[in-house]
């Protein structure tokens, strides 16, 4: 059993480190394979996990996906931990750059749920845009007149956003001076936390293209974040 222990604590090592892939780790790929096929092991990890407070979202040859298994675990991300030096109004603003970003992958509910459908890769400019329409859609809606709190906790953020420049040119490459720093911002956290990949670089930012991540796809899925980001596509579609 101890054993079995350690191989359970090695694989759960292996899906905490967010850029890690199976593709490229033997260990990863055998100790995945292992859980698929054997009950007894899959459950050690299981127990383990729930040990540090983490939840399996997801198993398959691409990777263990985990998640925080309630607010008060050490795993979980809180608003705060976005970027501390942000003021609420910028937290807001950033995690409505996460969800526009998100929304650009998976466009329809097909998408999101149907694992053989690949995002297409998209440009910051595509993130913008949809980001800004976004931003457009929740100031037109009136959420003081829809009763949903949801859009009540967005009004600090679109509000600030509505305020701003599409693009700031004398800006950092990523800042809050702009709706176009506030995408860099997102998928600059995005890529650091594995949900993100930049799939063709250049010194172009134009032309810089980048990827969803399987992870992406069933924490949207899998967490309470489908509330949030179904509220985004409702809101876009209007």
């Amino acid at each position: 059993m101890s054993a079995d222990v350690r191989a359970a604590a090695r694989l759960l090592y292996k899906a905490l480190q967010l850029m890690g892939s199976p593709a490229n780790d033997q260990e990863y790929r055998e100790l995945l394979s292992r859980y698929r096929a054997d009950g007894t092991f899959a459950e050690v990890v299981q127990e383990q996990a729930a040990g540090l407070e983490l939840v399996i979202l997801d198993v398959s040859e691409r990777g263990l996906i985990l998640a925080p298994a309630n607010r008060d675990s050490r795993f979980s991300l809180r608003m705060g931990d976005l970027r501390q030096h942000l003021t609420k109004e910028q937290k807001v603003a950033l995690v409505l750059a996460h969800l526009a970003i998100s929304a650009v992958f998976f466009p329809t509910t097909d998408r999101l749920e149907d694992d053989a459908k690949t995002p297409l890769p998209a440009t910051v400019a595509r993130f913008r845009d949809t980001l800004l329409s976004l931003v457009h859609r929740l100031a037109e809606a009136a959420p003081d007149d829809s009763g949903e709190p949801d859009a009540e906790e967005f009004i600090p953020g679109w509000q600030l956003l509505e305020r701003l420049p599409a693009v700031n040119p004398r800006a950092e490459r990523a800042s809050t001076s702009s709706i176009d720093g506030f995408v860099k911002l997102a998928l600059k956290q995005m890529t650091e936390y594995g949900l993100v990949r930049l799939e063709r670089d250049s010194e172009d930012e134009a032309q810089a293209l980048y990827t969803a991540t399987h992870r992406l796809r069933v924490h949207l899925r899998e967490l309470t974040l489908p509330r949030l980001f179904h509220l985004t596509r409702e809101a876009l579609a209007r």
